[in-house]
C-alpha cells in the first residue's frame, strides 16, 4: 500500500506542477518527471504514441527507443481495446489500472498504472506512473483479472452485437434473395405462358391457312362440279322442251318431236341428287364454321349419351346388331353436349358405314384416366385405314372412297370431330383396331 500511496503522490506532484507552475520551493516538471525512480511516459489520447518517456521507463522496460514507440507494441491488448482504454482514461472514468505489458526481452509484466489527463501545448496527453505489481501480485492479478473480464464482457457483447447484426442482415439479404427468386420465377411462368400461348396461336394461325386453303379447294371443285352438271342437264331439258314448243306453234307440218321419257327422268333424278349434295355440302360447311361460335362447356354423363346418340334413326341398325360394347364405367365429362354428341355419332356411323361383310361388326368404347383427363378408345373390327391415309383422311371433304349409295356423304365427319376436338384443346389418334380395324383415341376433361 505504500507503494500505491507513494505513486499517487507524485502524480498529484505532477498535476501540481502543471497547474500551478513552476515554484521556489518545488522542482520544476521536467526535472521530476525525468529524475523520478518510478517508470512514467506521457501518451498522446488521439495516436496512442508516446510522446515522452523517463530513464526509469526506458530502463524497466528496455526498448532502444520507447518513445515514438504505440501503446499496442507494448500492451497485450488489442488496438480497439487499447483505444477504449484511452479514452476512458481521459475522460476520468478511470484513473487506475492493470494491463499485461511485454519488455523488450519478451517477459510479460502485469502492471499497474496512474493516469490522468492533461493538456500540453494544446494537445490532450495522458501521463501515466506505472509500477511493477510482481510485489503484490495477488491482489494485481485480481484487479487484472477484473479488468479482463470487463473486456471479455466488452467484446461478448460486441459480438453478441455483430452476431445479431448479421443475423438480421441475413435474414433481410435471405428475404430480398426470395424475393428476387419469386419475381424472377413470375417472370419466367408468365414467360413460359406467354410463349405457350404464342405456340398454341401460331398452330391455330397454321391451322386456319389450312383451313381457308382447303375451303378455297373446296369452293374450286367440290361446289363447282355439281354447279356445272346442274346447268348442263337443266340445258339439256330446257332444250328439249323448246323444241317440242316450237313444233306446237309452227304452221309448217314437221315430224312429231317427243320428250324421251327415260332420259328426261334420269336428268331430273341427277339434278335431285346433285342438289342434295350440294345442301348437304353446304350444312356441313355451315356446322363447321359454327362449331365455334356454339361451345358451352357442362358436365355430361357419356354413358347416357351414347345410349341416345344410339338411338338415333341413323345408327338403329348398329344398336339392333348387337355389335356396341361399352367397357364400363366411362367417366362424366366437361364438354359442349350437342359437340360431343356429334362427335360419337360420326365416329360410331363410320364404324357402321364401314363395317366387312365377311364377319360380324364389332365396336368397343373404352376410358383410360389420364391426369385432369380421360382418354377414349372407340376401336371396331372394319375395314381399317392405312397408315399412310390416317392424317389425310381427317382434312375437309377427302374421302378414300367414291361416293355411292353405299357410302353416302361429303367426307365433312372427321374434319368436324377434329375442329369440335380442338375446342377442347384435344386431337385424335389413330390406332390399329380389332381384327385389322381403326382405333380412334382422343381426350376428353373430366368432370370436376
Amino acid at each position: 500500500m505504500c507503494t500505491y500511496r507513494r505513486l499517487y503522490q507524485s502524480l498529484a506532484v505532477i498535476l501540481t506542477m502543471l497547474v500551478a507552475g513552476p515554484s521556489w520551493a518545488m522542482p520544476d516538471f521536467e526535472s521530476f518527471f525525468s529524475r523520478h525512480s518510478a517508470p512514467m511516459w506521457m501518451v498522446d489520447v488521439e495516436t496512442g504514441i508516446i510522446e515522452r518517456a523517463n530513464s526509469s521507463a526506458k530502463a524497466f522496460y528496455g526498448f532502444e527507443q520507447l518513445e515514438g514507440m504505440h501503446l499496442n507494441q507494448i500492451n497485450l491488448l488489442n488496438a480497439a481495446q487499447i483505444d477504449s482504454e484511452i479514452r476512458r482514461a481521459a475522460a476520468a472514468k478511470a484513473s487506475h489500472l492493470y494491463f499485461r505489458h511485454r519488455l523488450a526481452d519478451g517477459s510479460v509484466k502485469v502492471m499497474g498504472t496512474y493516469t490522468d489527463s492533461f493538456q500540453v501545448n494544446g494537445r490532450e496527453v495522458l501521463i501515466s506512473s506505472l509500477y511493477d505489481t510482481s510485489d503484490f501480485e495477488a491482489s494485481a492479478e485480481r484487479q487484472y483479472m477484473r479488468r479482463v473480464e470487463e473486456q471479455v464482457d466488452l467484446q461478448t457483447a460486441e459480438l453478441q452485437a455483430s452476431r445479431q447484426r448479421t443475423f438480421w442482415m441475413a435474414v433481410i439479404g435471405t428475404a430480398v434473395q426470395i424475393g428476387v427468386i419469386v419475381i424472377l420465377m413470375a417472370l419466367l411462368m408468365r414467360l413460359r405462358r406467354t410463349r405457350t400461348e404464342n405456340q398454341r396461336l401460331i398452330r391455330e394461325l397454321s391451322f386456319r391457312n389450312r383451313e381457308l386453303e382447303r375451303l378455297s379447294q373446296v369452293m374450286a371443285h367440290h361446289f363447282q362440279e355439281p354447279s356445272r352438271r346442274l346447268v348442263s342437264f337443266a340445258q339439256e331439258l330446257s332444250q328439249q322442251l323448246s323444241d317440242q314448243r316450237a313444233q306446237q306453234i309452227s304452221p309448217q307440218p314437221q315430224t312429231t318431236v317427243t320428250l324421251d321419257t327415260q332420259s328426261t327422268q334420269t336428268a331430273v333424278d341427277f339434278i335431285d341428287s346433285q342438289a342434295r349434295q350440294l345442301r348437304a355440302l353446304v350444312n356441313d360447311i355451315q356446322r363447321y364454321l359454327s362449331l365455334e361460335m356454339t361451345f358451352k362447356p357442362e358436365i355430361i354423363d357419356v354413358e347416357a349419351l351414347i345410349e341416345n346418340v344410339c338411338a338415333e334413326p341413323a345408327l338403329s341398325p348398329l344398336r339392333l346388331s348387337d355389335a356396341l360394347e361399352i367397357v364400363a364405367p366411362l367417366p362424366a365429362v366437361k364438354a359442349d353436349e350437342r359437340q360431343l354428341r356429334m362427335i360419337f355419332h360420326v365416329l360410331l356411323h363410320n364404324a357402321w358405314l364401314y363395317r366387312r361383310s365377311d364377319k360380324p361388326l364389332r365396336v368397343r368404347i373404352s376410358a383410360l384416366p389420364l391426369g385432369n383427363n380421360a382418354r377414349f378408345r372407340i376401336e371396331d373390327n372394319g375395314s381399317g385405314i392405312s397408315p399412310e391415309y390416317r392424317t389425310q383422311v381427317l382434312e375437309m371433304f377427302t374421302r378414300l372412297v367414291a361416293h355411292n349409295e353405299r357410302y353416302p356423304g361429303t367426307g365433312m365427319g372427321l374434319a368436324l370431330v377434329v375442329k369440335a376436338l380442338r375446342n377442347l384443346d384435344s386431337k385424335i389418334v389413330m390406332e390399329d383396331g380389332i381384327d385389322g380395324g381403326i382405333a380412334v383415341l382422343f381426350d376428353l376433361p373430366l368432370a370436376r
